[in-house]
């Protein structure tokens, strides 16, 4: 999945100013799942504007902070891990308080003076009725090489649920964004509806041309994660994993849920997992 840094990074690369123009903002990417213990990446927002270096970007990481988590009977300081396999490699994570559907989560984040406030609640778990695959239409062509991820998933009707759909091949460190990312049922009326997956990718040999990573005979592994209305409306604002325009700022038009002018979001999570070979 591509994160807020990664974001940032297109910026950088792909503006011509020689000067820097610096932005002091907070950037919280923090999520509380069912049955696990919180975790929140911190970051301190970079240049949008000029050139950048790696040191520039290490430096951003967050590691003075003081994040406090309750979930209304009992709280705790998150203490400071290090995850070698993303960016930002430190998170700060819970030890104590783990996700529960019935409780409410509220983040505070103090740091330079400044306190960053936020609360959430965990969704429920998507039901996934049944799995198939289809062949890949490409150009019209069916493809019997590749294929698309087709669930049927249940739907409360009552009220409209979000989610994000993230993929990733069995031998890839990990997870990106599906094709789509993002879903919610605002507009779906039926107790069940179709929902199709595909993992597309660039082609090296032709930038304007996508190739299909879902693969007959391959494995892959898949979430579908139900996620809080604010972290969809965060992810719709700057168009899902896509980035924002060149030369944009971080500003009031990215969705947050995170007081005192942050970027990102505090959301709860409930993921359904899948692992399975794709059939020829």
């Amino acid at each position: 999945m591509k994160y807020f840094l990664l974001i940032c990074a297109f910026l950088f690369f792909n503006c011509e100013q020689k000067e820097p123009i610096l932005v002091d903002q907070i950037t919280v990417e923090g999520q509380i799942e069912e049955g696990k213990f919180a975790t929140i990446y911190l970051t301190n927002s970079l240049p949008f504007k000029g050139r950048i270096d790696s040191i520039e970007v290490s430096k951003s990481i967050e590691r003075k902070a003081k994040v406090i988590l309750s979930n209304g009977d009992i709280s705790e300081i998150l203490t400071l891990k290090k995850d070698d396999s993303r960016f930002p490699f430190f998170f700060y994570r819970s030890n104590t308080i783990k996700g529960e559907q019935v409780k409410n989560y509220s983040l505070s984040i103090n740091i330079r003076g400044k306190e960053f406030i936020s609360e959430t609640t965990i969704p429920k778990k998507a039901k996934i009725l049944d799995v198939s695959f289809s062949d890949w239409v490409d150009d019209g062509v069916a493809n019997p090489n590749f294929k698309d991820i087709n669930l049927l998933i249940d739907n409360d009707t009552e009220k409209t649920t979000y989610f994000k759909v993230l993929i990733k091949k069995e031998e890839e460190d990990k997870f990106f964004s599906a094709n789509p990312f993002l879903l919610n049922t605002e507009n779906i009326k039926a107790d069940q509806f179709p929902f199709k997956i595909n993992y597309l990718d660039k082609d090296e040999e032709d930038e304007n041309k996508r190739i299909n990573k879902i693969r007959s005979g391959g494995v892959i592994e898949l979430k579908f994660v139900s996620i809080t209305k604010e972290q969809f409306d965060f992810w719709k604002s700057i168009k899902g994993d896509l980035t924002t325009p060149v030369n944009s700022s971080f500003s009031s038009s990215v969705a947050s849920n995170i007081s005192n002018g942050a970027f990102g979001y505090w959301s709860g999570e409930n993921t359904v997992s899948f692992k399975f070979k794709i059939p020829k």
